[in-house]
């Protein structure tokens, strides 16, 4: 499964590309990335959504956002349901962000200890994506 967020939002699973409809759906997708694995509170998903102020009930607009996501996305990508938010079970390689820090990281690391050609290899690989 992967999940890209550089450029344009895409979720391919099992080599099929999964279309996430609605600008709100994705920007939930998108903020529950940015934590994989880690527990987004209801708070930060509903300023996420609503930056300028949302509905009433923010907990119970994201919960049928959070519904609504389940169902658009694959079993392989589960959104579950904890106490004080939502977490995106998935590991951080899954998404494109995360693997370009990791190699522009790598990349750095690799030229400071004076190894040019593997940093050059880690950097455009950290830039492809």
């Amino acid at each position: 499964m992967r999940i890209g967020l550089l450029g344009s939002l895409e979720v391919v699973s099992g080599g099929t590309v999964v279309w996430v409809g609605g600008a709100r759906l994705r920007a939930l997708l998108v903020r529950l990335a940015l934590d994989p694995g880690r527990v987004v509170g209801v708070a930060a998903l509903s300023e996420a959504l609503s930056p300028a102020g949302g509905p009433k009930d923010p907990a119970h607009a994201v919960q049928s956002l959070v519904s609504r996501l389940r169902q658009a996305l694959p079993e392989t990508v589960p959104v579950e349901s904890v106490i004080g938010g939502y977490r995106l079970d998935v590991s951080a390689d899954s998404f494109d962000v995360h693997r370009f820090e990791a190699l522009a990281r790598e990349g750095r690391h690799a030229l400071r200890a004076g190894q040019a050609e593997l940093a050059s290899r880690l950097l455009r690989q950290a830039l492809a994506l």
